[in-house]
């Protein structure tokens, strides 16, 4: 059996901040097909597809709204994706906060493994994002 994630699900409180953003972040970092269903009699969803699987976002519940990410609560800590090179971590550090995200800690090499490098960020609603290069 192949190991892989296919897909992860995001709910959102703000849709529209959340679509801009990931419509600019996916295509970036191996992402490059989008698919929405914003028809009412659907759910409303956008997904970004790669070789690797997809990401989608949905609006969360009405009733949730109010709830905001804390990555110490059950759940989702952070999604990190893989980064092909440092320099497009640091090209796209520089291009978060334009577009929606808020970089928490900069790009720099991290003590994880030999050679990591990566940016921390977060998305419109607090989730927490990784970008990361690893030498292979």
């Amino acid at each position: 059996m192949r190991a892989g994630v296919d897909h992860i699900i995001v709910n959102v409180n703000d849709y529209a901040a959340a679509k801009k953003f990931y419509s600019w972040l996916m295509p970036q970092i191996g992402y490059p097909q989008a698919m929405s269903y914003d028809q009412p009699d659907t759910d409303v969803t956008t997904g970004y597809f790669g070789d690797h699987g997809s990401l989608w976002i949905r609006p969360s519940d009405p009733e949730f709204r109010a709830d905001k990410f804390h990555r110490h609560r059950v759940g989702l800590c952070e999604i990190a994706f893989a980064a092909d090179s440092r320099e497009l971590i640091d090209d796209l550090a520089k291009q978060i906060p334009a577009n929606g995200g808020k970089v928490t800690d900069p790009p720099k090499e991290y003590d994880y493994l030999p050679g990591y490098y990566a940016v921390f960020f977060t998305d419109p609603d607090g989730l927490k994002l990784e970008l990361v290069h690893v030498p292979r």
